[in-house]
């Protein structure tokens, strides 16, 4: 015991693993209940009207920001003993990401209607959504910047306990709306979640023991030298942030069309449950991989960390995905109702491609971590058009099966392009 213990505080990704389990099974217990709220509160019209926004939510958060988060995350890793340096790039990035929300903010307002009559459809208006969301997005961006520091910094307790706390504010706010006035409900918790996010995170930052204020943090001015480094991170996001959403979307309103709103309220209640277990993988990727390989950029640091991460995490992964498999009669039952059971067949091509998108996921931070868009743009192309692609002739071959079908072919499609494109790195000295 003594001895597994020694190696447990010597291994930095198994002590970040274990703080961030706390977070993902905080995250996996209340996204259980919402499911179950959302599934018997709302249906699967309601589930798929609900996936089409949080799309679109997700997109626009990383828009207001430009994409730098995770600029910022290696910025911050790289200057965290340098203060003048970090004020320049934070500062630099606040006006930026601020100037862009206002006006974004401002496109939304004016557009709510258009959006509203294509995103969600439905008869009664939600344009007045959209426009709340116009208002609330800037206050997303100061959550950012204390979240790039924290992951920066590895302050991992902090932010893990950050998360915690939205997490559960949020959870028991969506609830109450939910339960108050469905739809609308679902989708004022979704509005107001950036807000929460920013009230959050500076109470715990003013309560941290810091050499700086957020005040002086970002009060530096604007650098046109700092803008330019960060902004080829920002390129590397917004592609992702227009394409994800843009895809998943239209996916979703083909598979509205061939197959019917239950059959894309099946696999968005899908999406929900992958979103749960797939969170372990992302937030430690981004909590530990990403700073690594922001210290060290060397192809031998590269292969060490992605071999570590392999060898570390791979195992416990194929178990959890395996017990959900063998398990999903009950999840199905338990999370959702009765109208999701056309779920149940769709679960062995999901978990099947989220094993791969776990593989990839840590293989392709190296396009980020040494700044390299032109390959990470590629690799990201490649993967969506082949999901679009697979998923219009496979979901008209072979039914509501089709789309995760889709899911685990363009996976398996992104591994060998990312295998290929990082050949030297992982194979050559």
């Amino acid at each position: 015991m003594r001895q597994l213990l020694r190696y447990f505080n010597r291994n930095l990704l198994l002590k970040v693993a274990g703080f961030n389990s706390i977070h993902i099974v905080i995250r996996i217990a209340t996204g259980a209940v919402m499911s179950w709220v959302v599934a018997n509160f709302l249906g699967t019209t309601g589930m798929a009207v609900m996936g089409n926004f949080r799309n679109f939510f997700q997109g626009l958060q990383t828009f207001s920001v430009l994409g730098m988060e995770n600029g910022l995350v290696r910025y911050a890793a790289q200057h965290k003993d340098n203060t003048q340096e970090l004020k320049s790039i934070f500062s630099t990035a606040w006006i930026a990401a601020l100037s862009a929300s206002l006006f974004i903010g401002v496109t939304i307002f004016f557009s709510a209607t258009f959006l509203d009559a294509y995103l969600i459809g439905l008869e009664r208006s939600y344009a007045f959504i959209f426009r709340g969301l116009a208002i609330t997005m800037p206050f997303y961006i100061l959550f950012i910047v204390v979240s790039s520091i924290l992951q920066g910094f590895e302050w991992y307790k902090t932010y893990v306990s950050v998360n915690i706390v939205i997490n559960l504010i949020a959870f028991g706010t969506s609830v109450l709306l939910i339960y108050n006035y469905l739809l609308d409900g679902a989708m004022i918790a979704i509005v107001a979640t950036p807000v929460l996010q920013c009230v959050i995170a500076v109470i715990i930052w003013w309560r941290l023991k810091k050499t700086f204020t957020l005040k002086t943090l970002l009060s530096s001015g604007f650098s046109q030298d700092k803008f330019k480094p960060l902004m080829s991170y920002s390129s590397m996001a917004l592609i992702s942030a227009l394409l994800i959403p843009v895809t998943f979307i239209a996916i979703r309103q083909d598979v509205r069309g061939v197959l019917g709103d239950s059959t894309a309220g099946n696999w968005e209640g899908l999406q929900r449950i992958s979103g749960y277990y797939m969170m372990f993988v992302t937030t430690l990727v981004s909590l530990y991989v990403l700073p690594n390989l922001s210290k060290d950029a060397s192809y031998q640091n590269y292969r060490s960390t992605v071999f570590h991460f392999y060898k570390t995490i791979l195992i416990p992964i194929s178990l959890g995905l395996v017990a959900i498999y063998l398990s999903r009669d009950l999840i199905v039952s338990y999370l959702f109702s009765e109208e999701f059971t056309g779920m149940l067949p769709l679960f062995k091509w999901q978990l099947a491609g989220d094993f791969i998108k776990a593989i990839t996921t840590v293989l392709a931070f190296r396009f980020i971590a040494v700044n390299d868009l032109k390959r990470y743009a590629i690799a990201e192309v490649v993967s969506l058009a082949s999901f679009f692609i697979a998923n219009y002739f496979l979901i008209r071959i072979y039914g509501s099966e089709g789309v995760v079908m889709a899911h685990l072919a363009s996976y398996l499609i992104y591994l060998v392009v990312i295998v290929v494109m990082l050949r030297k790195e992982l194979f050559h000295n």
